[in-house]
């Protein structure tokens, strides 16, 4: 095998593994954001009520490291989902997809979360929150 037809067979294996991500990627669609405190706090995004039911959500941050200790999913049928989660999720990175138990009106009314913030002092942190259909 020549050369060139080596690096172009390998190019195009190495696209293969990206087809499933990025279909993956495409099927998840933000919710909210919100810019959040220094140190421990406890914060809530609101969905609101037009955004429909979904399946999974994640939680992904931006700007800074932030720890995430739980989350509390409040539905609007009045039901709620309490979620340990006990993760750092490091500056650009993202919780594990998160299961949306009960098979009837998920539709996500707000997300309470408990985080602390490493102590670092390198500007704001945004937290994201997505959710998959």
């Amino acid at each position: 095998m020549q050369r060139r037809e080596f690096l172009m067979a390998l190019g195009a294996a190495s696209t293969l593994p990206l087809l499933p991500a990025s279909a993956e990627a495409a099927s998840w669609v933000m919710l909210a954001s919100r810019n959040v405190k220094p140190l421990f706090d406890h914060d809530r995004i609101h969905v609101g009520a037009g955004a429909g039911a979904f399946s999974h959500i994640r939680i992904r941050v931006r700007g800074n490291a932030l720890f995430i200790y739980d989350l509390d999913v409040r539905f609007s049928n009045g039901g709620h989902q309490d979620v340990p989660v006990r993760f750092l999720i490091p500056q650009g990175g993202q919780t594990r997809a998160v299961n949306l138990e009960g098979s009837t009106d998920r539709n996500i009314k707000w997300v309470d979360f408990n985080y602390g913030k490493p102590v670092n002092w390198q500007g704001a942190t945004w937290i994201e929150l997505w959710g998959k259909r």
